[in-house]
């Protein structure tokens, strides 16, 4: 599995470590990357996950303590290279292998800075994924700005017509889309996003 993030989003990763041998995680930022290979390391000032693997450990019903989920992942992050979606290969000069599962979070619509930079940027993404494979995404809904620190940055307004409209003309069949409405609407000022968008697709196979 190739996952892709602005952030160091490894929470994501806890239950997909179960299904999946070799995980990559794929960041944009050097601060993220830099957090990344600290908790791969499992360095003393990393970033503490383990209460969240525990809280994923409780919903599975495991046996296992978050603790044993963690190192679980730790064992199968397999590389945590850098992006840049503007290329053909998002990971350029390294070439991957193509994925049986490709998971986007929070990561197009902050990139890209309008809708036509969003589809390039779904094409070039769309080559680390297997004919067949599937693709899941976490989409912050109609958000146009989010802050870190005291700094405000952009983020591309994309609701759910856009997402199925631009998955099916770029060859995806849309299995799985739901709309989570934001509930907690305190600090609109850190990000301004109405709900959250979590999908799944299945790319299809040619000929």
């Amino acid at each position: 599995m190739i996952h892709m993030s602005l952030c160091p989003y490894i929470h994501y990763n806890f239950p997909a470590c179960e299904y999946f041998t070799e995980i990559i995680f794929g960041t944009g930022t050097d601060s993220s990357f830099r957090e990344l290979a600290k908790w791969r390391k499992n360095e003393a000032n990393a970033i503490d996950m383990s209460h969240v693997a525990q809280f994923v450990c409780d919903g599975e019903g495991h046996r296992e303590t978050g603790i044993e989920k963690q190192n679980m992942m730790q064992r199968k992050l397999k590389q945590v290279p850098k992006y840049d979606m503007k290329k053909s290969n998002p990971f350029s000069p390294v070439v991957l292998p193509q994925a049986d599962c490709l998971l986007l979070s929070h990561c197009l619509e902050v990139h890209a800075q309008d809708k036509e930079a969003y589809c390039s940027a779904l094409k070039n993404v769309s080559s680390l994924l297997k004919p067949g494979g599937a693709l899941i995404m976490i989409v912050s809904m109609e958000t146009t700005t989010y802050m870190v620190g005291k700094f405000k940055f952009p983020h591309l307004c994309v609701d759910d017509d856009f997402l199925r409209k631009t998955l099916t003309d770029n060859g995806y069949f849309v299995e799985e889309l739901k709309v989570l409405p934001r509930k907690a609407l305190g600090l609109m000022d850190v990000s301004n996003y109405s709900g959250l968008i979590v999908l799944n697709a299945r790319k299809e196979v040619e000929g």
